[in-house]
């Protein structure tokens, strides 16, 4: 379930193991073929994705950057996304409504182990150890080629509403995000009430790579990824046979 920002994220930590820039003129030539490479690499979780993006672009609502939480969430059947300021934080929120009720896309959601199976560049989803009611998170993200990110994040739940984290160990140097589970309010009209039950999934993120990887180059990435990650959630969701009350 917090996997869908993190495909993008994790290439930003191609810092680990190209090191910081360097500013000294003697090596000029080579940071800026370093950055160029890191810029490179922080694109490729966008490729399993550029099918999808052509065939949906006009279907996709992109809203401009927004300071402060909006009073009210934009949702449509068709997947969404913005950037949004929350006090000195720049996250990436999405929204999808998903045929289904909170209980039946929970379950999905926290079924960690098949994560993988949803979200493209995720092979390994796990839960490696529990502190209270926090659970350790592990993840590993294959953006492509031999490139490999093995991270931890710290993950509560409350259910069946809300999946919060926060990096604890590994790639980047910030990570925060949610996914919410909002089930329409209530009403007395017959023809909602005996319609198909649905879910509005809103996910957010905030990341940092530090210096080369700022949050808003992050969160650009992150905006142009995330209809995919909410699309392929819904499909498994509305496609996956049972019910769950």
């Amino acid at each position: 379930g917090i996997n869908g920002g993190r495909q993008s994220q994790l290439s930003a930590s191609t810092l680990s193991s190209t090191g910081q820039l360097s500013t000294s003129g003697k090596n000029t030539l080579k940071n800026k073929k370093t950055l160029s490479i890191l810029l490179a690499l922080l694109t490729l979780p966008l490729t399993a994705a550029s099918s999808f993006a052509q065939q949906s672009n006009q279907s996709v609502k992109s809203l401009n950057v927004q300071k402060g939480r909006p009073s009210a969430r934009k949702v449509s059947a068709m997947p969404i996304a913005h950037i949004e300021k929350r006090g000195d934080l720049t996250y990436v929120v999405g929204s999808v409504v998903i045929s289904a009720t909170p209980e039946k896309v929970w379950d999905t959601l926290v079924d960690y182990d098949k994560s993988p199976e949803i979200f493209a560049n995720l092979s390994l989803c796990k839960v490696v150890g529990k502190e209270g009611e926090v659970k350790l998170v592990r993840q590993v993200v294959k953006p492509g080629g031999p490139i490999k990110f093995d991270y931890i994040v710290n993950l509560t739940e409350t259910r069946p509403s809300l999946i919060k984290w926060n990096r604890r160990s590994g790639s980047l140097k910030e990570v925060m995000g949610t996914w919410e589970l909002e089930a329409p309010a209530h009403t007395s009209d017959i023809a909602a009430v005996n319609s198909t039950p649905c879910t509005t999934v809103t996910y957010s993120i905030h990341l940092d790579g530090g210096f080369a990887l700022p949050p808003w180059l992050l969160a650009s990435q992150v905006k142009g990824y995330l209809p995919t990650v909410l699309s392929a959630l819904k499909t498994r969701v509305e496609t996956k046979p049972g019910t769950s009350s």
